[in-house]
């Protein structure tokens, strides 16, 4: 209660952002492709192109934000977990973004739930955003399914991420940022307009610090970031016809988070001979987990090479075509992760992607309208991943490991060697094709219909080898695709090279209302599905894990937006109520092959979210802006009786150790019924307040700003664990900013996190322990920028 009162208090509002409102209705915005930039004012006010077609904020029939150049300027956003909360409802999950509570538990659950594009363009791999983001003109989030306009992986929701065009005008604009840890970040940018018609813009980036967590042991300190970045953007401009070309380098070489035991479970009363657990004595610790200061390697390898092309032709005033072209290639040769029981390593993983798309735009009279085709791919040729699995037991039943020589052992907990699993990928990926259309028809004066529908296609697979081993066995120079080294035998192979294809397919539509109340006020109603791919996994899985089906969602949304006070006041209140059937849910289960557990995906979950956004942006003077959002979230499994019991089953090693002693195996691979309980990550309740304030003074402004987030308990899993729980935290951040009067140079000096809050993500619950990563502590320091234009 404490929470909800303090989100309360500071309620109201959004972020995205009502520079000057006009008070008599605009003209329609002229057609324009996804991901285009748009002058920041159209008539005083957002314009967001995000159903690919240009329509102003106030104005449009969806639950969207804006992350304005602004914001994301003031407070030095270079990252995506900066960009997580600064939307209702927009989080970070094991792979991706998570929108309204939806999304990936753990990084094995294929792709996102919620679809990335990148000047849209659809980026498939979540590695992407452990890359800086640098030189953004804005970013938009789209929440609830996006199924006609974006199809397959948007059920949750789209962030667009649109990034700078080139200026008119010759200049350059650049930062330099000195924090915490030695961190050191440069950030610039060069306009070449080379004529009237053509104009490139580079931008570049490098970001280091040496790591917020000790070395234990391994090459470099845990969390350091060393990251670098290059963009070249063209913008040919012709009048009717317009192409702009980005050509994009990055690369990660920081290190992987360390990762700690929250609590450790023990069992002072179990029988082994008998196999029983007895009472469940949990120990709260803040320990580094078992075996993580033995870990020697835990640096990341990750290089991207992205092109992403738009040309657009106004064939009329009322038509334009726009055809959007991508390829984006992803190399990663080093670690993933490194916990000290699980160690994963990628050597020369390659995942391209390329994507097509044409869009046909039509605006005339009372009719708007964008009809299109899509064609894409992604696809993992070659390269290797080696998983060095291990396992834990908690007290008592440790005793059993040490018995057969444990790796790692304290008293309350041991890890043995599990197994290493060697996959070979030849082609894993997807093909996708679909045709769509959406529109809206003004049947009376104010009053529109809205409609759209589109048909997707697409064929999965899953073109691997999958070899297990005994564990610590595979080493970079011993290893092979079909061997294990020194043995005659292997616990399991699956050659799935020659598997064939699982095709899928679905009919996503959208339909509503909207109502202009006046010049400043709509209402709309909205029904709307959407879906997330199916895909294969191991044939040396248990069949019943070998491939899931697609889930979907249908999303009842009912919305109001005006735009007040002359334009100084901005209000958004959305509500919802989302149905999900065949929910992807990844789970831990016992594979029977190799007495492992193993990460799969299940679509054993029907799931019902319900919620309201509240967001605002005011301007009481023309020095002050308060801008916030809060967000009521009640997200629910509605249907899940054969959920994973993580926490009270023992593990496979174990039983298997166990009864080689003449002890009665323990209970193993159970489930329980989650029916009912609360979807993992998601708050309750969770609310943002920024408040900025300009003073003029002599020779420039002084502005101070403070950027407040607060959310409620959490849990990390549908199991709703009592160890898997979050607790309501806050997270508060100060800047302090000089301008010079000409806007030619600019020192701002921050604190993050000024609470110093040890806030856990990526809480993984078993029976032994709980283990976390942990979000950076308080960080501080000075950005110094210059622009000249």
């Amino acid at each position: 209660m404490r929470t909800v009162m303090m989100l309360l208090a500071g309620t109201a509002l959004p972020l995205g952002a009502v520079a000057r409102a006009q008070e008599a209705p605009a003209a329609p915005p002229a057609p324009v492709a996804d991901g285009q930039q748009v002058d920041a004012t159209m008539a005083g006010e957002i314009i967001v192109t995000a159903q690919k077609t240009s329509e102003r904020l106030s104005r449009a029939p969806v639950a969207i934000s804006v992350v304005s150049q602004d914001m994301l300027t003031r407070q030095g956003v270079d990252s995506a977990n900066a960009l997580a909360t600064t939307a209702p409802n927009l989080q970070l999950s094991a792979n991706g973004f998570a929108i309204r509570g939806i999304g990936n538990n753990n990084s094995f659950s294929g792709y996102s739930t919620v679809a990335t594009q990148i000047d849209g363009i659809y980026e498939p791999s979540a590695s992407v955003l452990a890359l800086g983001l640098f030189d953004l003109g804005a970013v938009e989030v789209l929440r609830g399914p996006q199924g006609t306009v974006y199809g397959r992986n948007a059920t949750a929701g789209v962030v667009n991420i649109n990034t700078a065009d080139p200026g008119r005008t010759r200049g350059v604009t650049a930062d330099f940022q000195y924090g915490s840890f030695n961190e050191v970040r440069a950030r610039a940018a060069v306009d070449l307009p080379i004529s009237d018609a053509f104009r490139l813009r580079v931008a570049g980036y490098r970001q280091i610090d040496d790591g917020v967590n000790d070395a234990y042991g391994a090459r470099d300190r845990y969390g350091k970031t060393d990251q670098a970045g290059l963009r070249v953007t063209s913008l040919l401009d012709l009048g009717p016809v317009t192409w702009r070309l980005s050509l994009n380098y990055g690369e990660n070489r920081g290190t992987v988070p360390a990762t700690f035991l929250t609590s450790i479970n023990a069992y002072p009363q179990a029988n082994l001979a008998a196999g029983t657990f007895g009472p469940r004595q949990v120990i709260e610790t803040d320990a580094l987990n078992i075996g993580q200061a033995q870990v020697t390697d835990n640096r990341m390898d990750l290089r991207y090479y992205a092109a992403r092309s738009r040309l657009s032709w106004q064939a009329t005033d009322h038509l334009s075509l726009t055809y959007l072209a991508g390829f984006s290639l992803l190399k990663n040769n080093g670690i993933d992760s490194a916990t000290g029981v699980f160690t994963q390593q990628s050597i020369n993983r390659r995942t391209e992607s390329w994507s097509h798309e044409l869009d046909l735009n039509y605006t005339r009279g009372i009719l708007n309208l964008v009809v299109g085709g899509f064609l894409y791919q992604d696809r993992q040729p070659s390269g290797t991943r080696l998983l060095h699995a291990g396992d834990t037991a908690p007290a008592p039943m440790n005793t059993v490991f040490n018995a057969f020589g444990a790796k790692y052992s304290q008293a309350a907990i041991s890890t043995i060697s599990g197994v290493d699993v060697v996959t070979s990928y030849h082609g894993q990926g997807t093909k996708s094709q679909a045709v769509f259309g959406q529109g809206t028809v003004e049947v009376l004066p104010g009053l529109k219909l809205i409609g759209g529908v589109r048909s997707t296609w697409e064929q999965v697979n899953a073109r691997n080898i999958e070899l297990v081993c005994p564990g610590d066995t595979v080493t970079l120079a011993n290893l092979s695709a079909t061997t294990c080294p020194g043995i005659p035998f292997v616990y399991a192979l699956s050659d799935d090279t020659n598997r064939p294809e699982a095709k899928f397919s679905n009919v996503s539509w959208k339909g509503g209302i909207d109502y202009a109340l006046d010049a400043n006020t709509l209402v709309y109603a909205t029904v709307s599905t959407g879906f997330r791919g199916g895909g294969l996994e191991a044939s040396g899985n248990a069949p019943q894990y070998r491939q899931y089906r697609p889930e979907t969602v249908t999303n009842y949304e009912a919305g109001v937006r005006s735009t007040l006070l002359g334009g100084t006041l901005y209000l958004s209140l959305t509500g919802f109520t989302m149905d999900y059937k065949d929910l992807q849910v990844s789970s831990v289960v016992l594979n029977p092959l190799t007495n492992q557990v193993s990460a799969v995906t299940t679509n054993a979950a029907t799931a019902r979210l319900r919620g309201v956004e509240l967001e605002a942006t005011v301007r009481p003077t023309r020095r002050d802006r308060i801008s916030g959002y809060v967000s009521f979230l009640d997200a629910r499994i509605r249907s899940f009786p054969t959920a994973s019991d993580n926490l009270g089953s023992a593990s496979g090693n174990y039983n298997g150790f166990a009864a080689a002693l003449g002890y009665t195996p323990l209970p193993a691979n159970l489930t329980l019924d989650a029916s009912g309980n609360r979807m993992a990550n998601a708050p309750k309740w969770s609310g943002r307040f920024s408040y900025a304030h300009t003073f003029d003074i002599a020779g420039g402004r002084v502005i101070p700003s403070v950027d407040f987030y607060a959310q409620s308990m959490t849990y990390s899993d549908v199991a709703n664990y009592a160890t898997s729980r979050r607790d309501a935290y806050t997270k508060t951040d100060l800047n302090l900013r000089f301008e010079d009067g000409a806007d030619r140079f600019s020192i701002t000096a921050f604190v993050n996190n000024l609470e110093d809050n040890r806030v856990s993500n990526n809480l993984v619950t078993v029976w032994s322990s709980t283990t976390a990563n942990y979000d950076p502590p308080r960080t501080y320091g000075i950005r110094l920028g210059m622009n000249f234009h």
